[in-house]
């Protein structure tokens, strides 16, 4: 599937669509599918996001604002992002590019989400950040509850250490990818800062 992608993503325009009743994302390039796979998605059900803390995944058409790889090699943010926490040091610290980006990726997948006292990798090898417009896609950096380490809280496209968290819908909101599919539209800048998701 990966030389199939590759030769894909080369030409215009490539669309990301993900289906929240299918549990489904499409790589979609001139009207047909090139590509698709199961993804995770929100625990909260299929209806309408109304908070954060509700588990769904929200629907509408979003903009990348922030790409984390463990690489670090393809880290991006969209520069609307660091000018909003530029008042904040250690927010902005973070967001200031290299190593800061690769700092809160390191951050993130070090949380201890379900309290066993060990880190979660809970986001995998990358995460995608969208924002949106019209639907709630979180208020982006945050102190965890516990440690207080600061880390990205928002909507996102983002891995998983747990295969069987792909085609089912546990999560918090997130769209949960293969790491396989999700390194390579990063690598193919399909996912990159600044490119449009739909989520149905």
């Amino acid at each position: 599937m990966i030389a199939l992608l590759a030769c894909a993503f080369a030409a215009e325009p490539v669309q990301i669509r993900v289906d929240r009743s299918a549990r489904t994302i499409s790589v979609v390039e001139g009207g047909e599918v090139i590509a698709s796979e199961p993804v995770g998605i929100g625990r909260g059900g299929l209806g309408e996001k109304t908070s954060m803390s509700d588990f769904v995944t929200p629907t509408g058409t979003f903009t990348v604002d922030l790409v984390l790889h463990a690489s670090g090699d393809k880290n991006a943010v969209a520069p609307g992002v660091v000018e909003r926490f530029a008042a904040e040091p250690e927010y902005a610290r973070l967001l200031s590019g290299e190593p800061g980006l690769s700092g809160l990726f390191e951050n993130m997948n070090g949380l201890d989400f379900d309290g066993n006292g060990q880190p979660d990798g809970a986001y995998g090898v990358a995460y995608v950040g969208l924002s949106s417009e019209t639907a709630i896609t979180g208020p982006k950096m945050r102190r965890h509850s516990k440690s207080k380490t600061p880390y990205w809280y928002g909507i996102a496209l983002h891995g998983t250490p747990d295969p069987d968290n792909l085609g089912a819908a546990n999560s918090g909101g997130c769209v949960h990818l293969s790491a396989t599919l999700l390194e390579q539209l990063i690598e193919d800048e399909v996912l990159a800062v600044g490119a449009t998701v739909t989520i149905d």
